[in-house]
């Protein structure tokens, strides 16, 4: 399927995996050094276990499969991040070309449980003052009722503590890019 696509294409495919995750962890850089690299291992395992998951979806199998074939590429996929947005978009574009819209949904569907996934492997809010801790939980309560009233999966206080607003404001971006529903 994706041997019809350009090396340029099938190279942009195979990297959006990698860069998703990226872009979410890169976005924050509270909790220093020791985040990052929670992230950036939980990154790698996430598309490791992928790789070995059966989705359904031969387009998801392949992506990821080659995603981790390509692994000494991640240091050159981790330049130029701020492109990711518009690599999304033009993804879908091309992707449309080849697959049918079930899998071009499923696409977008995993780089945003990838970029989730690495979101909550590293709880940022622990250290807060009473005031911000007020703040934080009405937030989250807010998510709750836009969530019921969407009909989008709902998350535990505790999945919700481990999202930064920067990585939710990347995940936002993420989400608008590829054209599907987000709720945090």
């Amino acid at each position: 399927m994706l041997e019809k696509m350009t090396e340029d294409e099938r190279a942009l495919i195979i990297s959006l995996p990698y860069r998703a995750g990226l872009w979410v962890s890169l976005s924050d850089d509270t909790g220093g050094d020791e985040a990052a690299d929670k992230e950036l291992t939980a990154l790698a395992n996430i598309i490791a276990g992928f790789s070995s998951q059966v989705f359904g979806s031969e387009l998801l199998q392949y992506v990821m499969n080659e995603t981790l074939k390509y692994k000494d590429r991640w240091p050159e996929w981790s330049k130029k991040l701020e492109a990711f947005p518009s690599e999304c978009e033009n993804a879908l574009d091309i992707l449309y070309q080849y697959v049918d819209d079930k899998d071009v949904t499923a696409f977008s569907q995993r780089l945003m449980e990838i970029g989730e996934a690495v979101a909550v492997a590293f709880r940022e809010y622990e250290d807060e003052t009473f005031v911000n801790q007020l703040r934080i939980y009405g937030s989250y309560i807010m998510s709750r009722l836009r969530a019921k009233f969407t009909k989008e999966p709902e998350r535990s206080f505790d999945q919700y503590l481990s999202i930064s607003i920067s990585e939710r404001k990347a995940l936002t971006t993420m989400a608008n890019s590829l054209k599907i529903r987000y709720v945090i």
